[in-house]
């Protein structure tokens, strides 16, 4: 009977060791987080760490605050350096979300969202905050509630309207304006340009600056 117990008793570190092995290996499947199992959706693994987990959770609700187009979020549960702004007016909603698709190529008849030319590109952009505008940059003057004679008054989201490469005085391009400097008397904008695809430049620019022809405002006051 000694000898019995005497056994039992040198067996328990072993016991206890195979007990926490066990553990810890509870502990990792359930660690495994999986947020959705269908195609496309994030499947986190085993050995993802809290400071990880929470990075990505904080990138899901930026992500959802862009969707939602909310104004702003404060991020404090996470600390530095997860803060997040999103543009408070729609006119800069506008600007931020033209300015995703920089580096998409130019094609010809193009309504993206993989390829634009420059009335496609303002057309889809506009589109997506509820605007409808015509197909060519002609018809998108139209489209604007009041005509902008002096480029110094331009804002955020007005169009501007340039001569195309033959005839330099009718209306063959388009583009939304980013920002305006009248001090400097020039502003950018952004477009889907033949040689860049959607890009941004400046009014002062030399081949855009003897082009330019007007320009229409489309949001409201």
């Amino acid at each position: 009977m000694r000898a019995d117990k005497q056994t039992y008793i040198s067996a328990v570190p072993f016991l206890l060791m195979l007990l926490s092995s066990m553990l810890m290996g509870c502990n990792a499947i359930s660690n495994l987080v999986r947020r959705d199992a269908a195609p496309g959706k994030r499947v986190e693994a085993a050995n993802d760490t809290i400071p990880r987990i929470k990075e990505l959770e904080c990138h899901d609700i930026i992500e959802q605050a862009r969707k939602e187009q909310w104004d702003s979020i404060q991020l404090t549960n996470y600390g530095q350096p997860y803060s997040f702004s999103y543009p408070n007016t729609l006119a800069d909603s506008i600007v931020e979300y033209a300015k995703l698709f920089i580096g998409t190529p130019y094609v010809y008849a193009g309504k993206g969202p993989n390829k634009f030319d420059c009335s496609g590109f303002t057309a889809f952009v506009f589109r997506h905050f509820g605007y409808e505008l015509r197909a060519s940059a002609k018809g998108q003057l139209d489209d604007g509630w009041k005509v902008l004679t002096k480029p110094d008054e331009l804002r955020p989201g007005d169009l501007v309207f340039y001569g195309g490469r033959g005839k330099t005085r009718e209306i063959g391009h388009v583009g939304i304006v980013v920002s305006n400097d009248p001090a400097r008397h020039r502003f950018s904008f952004i477009h889907a340009s033949v040689r860049l695809g959607v890009t941004i430049s400046f009014s002062t620019e030399s081949y855009y600056y003897p082009r330019y022809i007007t320009a229409c405002r489309i949001l409201p006051e």
